[in-house]
């Protein structure tokens, strides 16, 4: 697998789901030729005994980002936790390392038209009043959480909220507004590193009457 150097690992799994943590450079999903988080989490569920009917994916990570995914094992998760994500009810968390602008206030909401060009898998920010066919609206809440120097760069460390899920969404917003995160080539970052600096840091889900919470602490740019 190119440019792949760690392996899933899993948090939690329960009867119905597995709560597992993704690292940079694997797929979210099988590709044709290319075992993703699917094909590799079984290996890790038949390896330590845990029982399943077949890893389904449920919502996305992009390749380039690392962090907490839920997949179903059972047909009975694969259709609780597919009505979560469409009623709104599976909550993620990311945290961005970003190199700020001086502008880029400390916190609030980002709110853009995004059109994504899947022959550039690239998205771009369109005026609000466009009618580009396929325009969406595109929503996130974000707080910086603290700042630190990183080879003379100021980076700031950000908690951010999707309120809508739309590709490269983070990534897009904060580059339209010089922020663009750390390494990340495709959205105006000038620093040489391996991907944008993205991690999903919280996930929570209803299950059977209670709230199931999940929190993984991102490791900093190193020097």
């Amino acid at each position: 697998m190119n440019e792949q150097t760690a392996a899933p690992e899993i948090v939690r799994a329960g009867r119905d789901w597995v709560v597992a943590s993704k690292p940079w450079g694997i797929l979210s999903e099988d590709g044709p030729d290319t075992p993703g988080m699917p094909a590799l989490l079984s290996i890790l569920l038949k390896e330590r005994g845990i029982p399943f009917e077949e890893v389904r994916t449920v919502h996305r990570l992009d390749r380039t980002t690392e962090g907490l995914m839920v997949y179903a094992l059972t047909k009975k998760g694969a259709s609780a936790l597919s009505r979560s994500v469409t009623e709104g009810k599976l909550t993620k968390i990311y945290t961005a390392y970003l190199t700020p602008a001086p502008t880029l206030p400390e916190s609030g909401d980002l709110r853009d038209r995004l059109f994504f060009d899947r022959r550039l898998d690239k998205s771009f920010v369109v005026p609000p009043d466009s009618d580009r066919r396929g325009a969406k609206d595109a929503v996130l809440r974000y707080r910086i959480a603290d700042r630190f120097l990183w080879r003379g760069l100021t980076v700031a460390e950000t908690r951010v909220e999707l309120l809508t899920g739309r590709s490269h969404q983070i990534r897009v917003q904060f580059a339209s507004r010089q922020s663009p995160l750390l390494g990340d080539g495709k959205y105006g970052s000038r620093v040489n590193r391996k991907g944008p600096s993205l991690f999903s840091s919280e996930l929570s889900f209803p299950w059977e009457g209670r709230t199931e919470a999940f929190i993984l602490a991102p490791t900093r740019p190193e020097d």
